[in-house]
């Protein structure tokens, strides 16, 4: 009897399991059924409301006197502005995070360019943008800068007037800058590169005291230069206009380092101030475009 007993209840026992286990498979199922009826469930609601716009419309079209032809004509024109307005918001969207992708970068004044004030006076002439920059023969961020300079000048607008002035910003530097405007004087279209000559001398041969004039007049010579030729730049009074001119925009400029770039008298930036070489070019093209679309 008790063997009976306890069998019986065994049999209960895994009926409950089995009950339970069924239930929670079936929990789980109907949790998986309703999570794949979800999608179908929105895209029905959405497909109502894709067609409220229709259903509007042909109220309108419907409401409308058929015997005025104007009207219905107005109806379907209603109609047909209803059914496609609504869709049209996600180009929008679309097109408007495009933009802001494509969007210039922002450069700040007072962070990545300064503004001269009061503005220098500018030698550019036929309402051209002028851009200088300032340098110094000896600074090695001058001359790993060069590269940049060059590539820059490769495609200027027509409205850029760009020339370098090299920096007098303590005595030590006047030397250098007489020795490159005897190189400019000497190779004004530079077809000989006597400014670039003098640059790898300096940086790259290590060549040392090359400001000193005897120096500088062997060097010359060197490159083809005639002593009558170097003689008669070394004491022009072009040189010393040049020099003079250097000074008062080394001066007016209020900048303290090399290489500082000056666009129309007005703002200073650098490599250091914009990020890096490649953005202090983005800075200048941003500067002079706003300068000649004054």
């Amino acid at each position: 009897m008790n063997k009976h007993l306890t069998l019986l209840g065994s049999a209960v026992v895994l009926s409950a399991l089995g009950l339970t286990a069924c239930d929670s498979a079936t929990a789980t199922n109907e949790k998986k059924a309703a999570e794949a009826a979800a999608p179908v469930a929105v895209e029905k609601v959405a497909a109502k409301v894709a067609e409220a716009p229709k259903a509007v419309a042909k109220a309108v079209v419907e409401a409308a006197p058929k015997a005025e032809s104007t009207n219905s004509e107005a109806a379907t024109e209603v109609a047909a502005t209803t059914e496609t307005a609504a869709p049209k918001v996600e180009p929008v969207a679309a097109a408007a995070v495009e933009t802001a992708l494509k969007k210039e970068p922002e450069f700040k004044e007072g962070q990545h360019y300064f503004e001269i004030f009061p503005a220098m006076q500018t030698d550019a002439v036929g309402g051209k943008v002028e851009v200088v920059e300032l340098l110094w023969l000896g600074c090695p961020h001058c001359f790993s800068l060069e590269p940049t300079i060059k590539e820059y000048k490769k495609n200027l607008p027509d409205y850029i007037d760009f020339k370098q002035i090299p920096a007098m910003l303590n005595p030590r530097w006047v030397a250098d800058a007489r020795t490159f405007f005897i190189a400019e004087i000497l190779d004004p279209k530079g077809k000989m590169k006597l400014v670039d000559k003098v640059f790898h001398a300096i940086h790259v041969q290590k060549r040392a005291r090359m400001a000193a004039p005897d120096v500088v007049k062997r060097f010359m010579l060197q490159q083809g230069i005639t002593e009558d030729q170097f003689e008669n730049a070394a004491n022009s009074m072009v040189l010393q206009a040049k020099l003079n001119r250097a000074r008062q925009v080394s001066a007016d400029s209020q900048a303290q380092s090399v290489p500082t770039l000056i666009v129309n008298g007005k703002y200073r930036t650098s490599p250091y101030a914009a990020g890096s070489e490649k953005k202090v070019i983005e800075v200048i093209n941003m500067l002079t475009k706003r300068e000649f679309e004054k």
